[in-house]
């Protein structure tokens, strides 16, 4: 995706038409196109550039004996970043006119992150991150590919300096290191990684999709066969296609020719069809970016019967030198677009993919060709370093607006002081919460608390101080709220969901004198059996139960809180919601079975990611934002708590009505943002759900809950 082949060693038509399949796929995954693993087009790019780069690599290295770092770099100035900063600047301005709200301090984030050639690990960080649930795809998010073919390159050329600088201290001799060598080195680098790809695609596939130390491998295939090519050709990788096959080819021409037309297949199925648990980076990632390297071994061997009678066609070879244009914008176009229409249709989708097409040859024809072939810039390297970093700084800089944007809501009364949580929030709907809707069905408040622009960081001390292991963990971690010496230790169990009632059980902890701990795990349901997520086994989940009921049945409390949002269970051949019912039904039998009280607490309504973008479109007009009261319940985890409750003898606490008390649910009531994006209540509104909940459990289990 970042360089050429230099003009000087020949131009190669089946590199150029290897680049346009890979964009194709790219945009037509992008397109919503029925290619579902289109975006394996980027691994397509990583060895081509990983081709390209290292026969650049190793061809001075063999003539001079080292690397010139600067004029190194000085390439990549000059190929990448003035497109580059084109676009990130492009794209900071529309998006502080389309972006809504606060959203746009995350795109500003993103934008000065590809800027520094740095956003992939920002994205991997978010991937992640429990507290940003209610991210949406950044305009610049495939500027995660180039970050890592730029850290990559970073890394690779100082290490082969390093290499000669050490064979000629180790030799005393000026000789170049041999290809073995080189190899040897670049083996160091791609097979663990190709291994820790392997590993964390398997454990954590969100984090492993961006972060360099998991695509390395897949430049290391390209460089690989480029250091290969330098051996046996004894010079840099192919000149033009039309020429004689490389006299040291280890196949014929037949031979040749049908390991580059496997390897073009192989690139095009793997993009329509993979199996369908496959994980990338993963060991399926082997398809594609070993059918590129065959394609590209095809074209180095000069057989004219190869892919090149395809990829090398002039269609074919006038997108493959837009190839990297194209990737800059298209994205951009399309997710601003999105904000900007709010929402699009497949087919205008389609469209504006296509559109994008305008601009990517506006960019490569006026600023991107002539910049990248400037005589007078090929010969400067210190101006063109600091053009490099005017760049960058000029990328970054476009994000500050985007940063520094305000929300329209004010968090505190205008005059006077905030009041306290019991006059707030839901204590101000009364005993009858399903009366009076003019109470909550207001347009425009004059505070609210939280921002409904910062709700989601409105969270509980289990989830901030990371009480809460996430999805990989195994073993329950106990974290300890209210009073120490308290005569009743009260366990809150379950899984985000559960976590986020605690603000209102530490203030029944603090009238009460509870001592409350608590066992929390991402996306993990207190049950017996076995859990899933995404559609397979959790083992993680059910390994922390069985830790759970060690630590319980070791130090029973007096009495036991839990809740989750999950709705299916794993059956052994497929996620069963009867699975569930079962599992949940069966767990809480077995601590009560411990002599333990136990209470459920009701799962809040299922609420949208997007009430922020909602609320900053139309913060004097909230009822706008509010949703349909019947299907947020039907699609929490309350249906299956209930079921599990009848079946178990367990009290449930059904606080819906204090949450959701009319048809439609509020976004703010009394004064107070309800709920938070990824489906969860603000703090501050559990908080005021103290006395209910209190009511609720006095009535449920009397002097047993400890509130008597």
């Amino acid at each position: 995706m970042s360089s050429r082949p230099s003009r000087a060693h020949g131009f190669r038509p089946d590199i150029e038409g290897l680049r346009a399949v890979a964009v194709l796929l790219v945009l037509a995954y992008h397109a919503g196109l029925p290619v579902p693993n289109g975006f394996l087009g980027v691994d397509v790019f990583f060895v081509i550039s990983g081709f390209l780069i290292t026969g650049i690599l190793v061809r001075e290295l063999g003539s001079t004996g080292t690397i010139s770092w600067a004029r190194f770099v000085g390439r990549r100035i000059r190929r990448l970043l003035p497109a580059a900063a084109l676009v990130l600047v492009v794209t900071a301005v529309v998006a502080y006119l389309v972006v809504p709200g606060l959203r746009r301090r995350e795109v500003g984030t993103d934008v000065a992150g590809a800027a520094l050639y740095v956003v992939n690990w920002v994205l991997a960080h978010r991937a992640v991150d429990y507290l940003a649930a209610d991210s949406t795809p950044s305009p610049v998010q495939h500027f995660w590919s180039l970050a890592v073919e730029e850290q990559f390159y970073v890394v690779w050329p100082l290490a082969l300096i390093a290499l000669a600088w050490g064979v000629r201290r180790l030799r005393r001799t000026q000789r170049a290191p041999s290809p073995a060598a080189v190899g040897g080195l670049l083996a160091v680098i791609a097979v663990p990684s190709f291994a820790y790809a392997v590993w964390l695609g398997a454990v954590d596939p969100a984090r492993a999709y961006f972060v360099t130390t998991t695509r390395a491998w897949e430049l290391g295939v390209g460089a690989g066969l480029a250091v290969w090519a330098h051996a046996r050709a004894g010079r840099a990788p192919a000149p033009a296609a039309d020429l004689p096959a490389a006299p040291d080819a280890p196949t014929g021409p037949l031979a040749t020719a049908a390991v580059g037309w496997v390897g073009l297949v192989a690139v095009l199925g793997s993009a329509f069809w993979l199996p369908p648990h496959a994980v990338t980076p993963g060991p399926w990632t082997l398809v594609p970016t070993l059918g590129a390297a065959a394609v590209l071994y095809a074209g180095w061997a000069g057989v004219p019967t190869g892919p090149v009678r395809v990829l090398g066609a002039a269609p074919m070879v006038w997108v493959g030198g837009l190839s990297y244009s194209v990737y800059l914008w298209h994205w951009p176009v399309v997710v601003l677009a999105d904000w900007a229409a709010d929402g699009l249709d497949p087919w205008v989708r389609v469209a504006v993919v296509a559109a994008s097409l305008v601009p990517a040859w506006a960019g490569h024809r006026f600023l991107e060709a002539p910049v990248h072939h400037s005589r007078v810039l090929a010969t400067r390297t210190r101006p063109v370093l600091g053009l490099g970093l005017a760049l960058s700084l000029a990328g970054a800089l476009a994000a500050v607006p985007l940063l520094r944007v305000q929300s329209p809501f004010r968090t505190a009364p205008v005059a006077g002081s905030t009041p306290t949580p019991d006059a707030l929030g839901a204590a101000t709907l009364g005993a009858e919460p399903t009366g009076d809707a003019s109470r909550f069905a207001v347009d425009d408040w004059e505070w609210l608390t939280p921002d409904p622009q910062l709700a989601g960081k409105d969270r509980p001390a289990a989830d901030v101080d990371h009480c809460q292991v996430d999805r990989l963990a195994r073993e329950p971690v106990r974290c300890d709220f209210g009073d120490p010496a308290g005569s009743r230790t009260v366990a809150l169990v379950g899984d985000s969901k559960a976590m986020q009632w605690l603000p209102a059980v530490e203030a029944l902890a603090a009238r009460h004198g509870w001592h409350v701990v608590t066992y929390g795990k991402s996306s993990c349901a207190f049950a017996r059996g076995h859990a899933q997520q995404a559609g397979e086994p959790y083992e993680q989940c059910d390994a922390w139960n069985a830790g759970v009921m060690r630590r319980l049945r070791a130090d029973p409390p007096d009495l036991l809180l839990t809740s989750s949002y999950a709705t299916t269970a794993w059956d052994g051949g497929r996620p069963s919601r009867d699975a569930l019912v079962d599992g949940l039904a069966a767990r809480w039998s077995e601590v009560r079975a411990l002599g333990v009280p136990l209470a459920v607490l009701g799962d809040s309504p299922l609420s949208p990611d997007d009430l922020d973008v909602c609320t900053a479109r139309h913060p004097h007009h909230l009822t706008l934002c509010s949703f349909d009261r019947a299907p947020a319940v039907e699609g929490s985890g309350l249906p299956v708590q209930r079921a599990a409750a009848a079946a178990a003898g367990v009290e449930l606490v059904d606080l819906t009505d204090w949450i959701c008390p009319a048809q439609r649910c509020p976004v703010a009531i009394g004064h107070v943002t309800v709920h938070r994006a990824g489906d969860h209540l603000t703090a501050t509104y559990v908080r005021t759900l103290a006395g209910v909940l209190g009511r609720a459990l006095e009535a449920h289990l009397g002097e047993r809950a400890g509130l008597r």
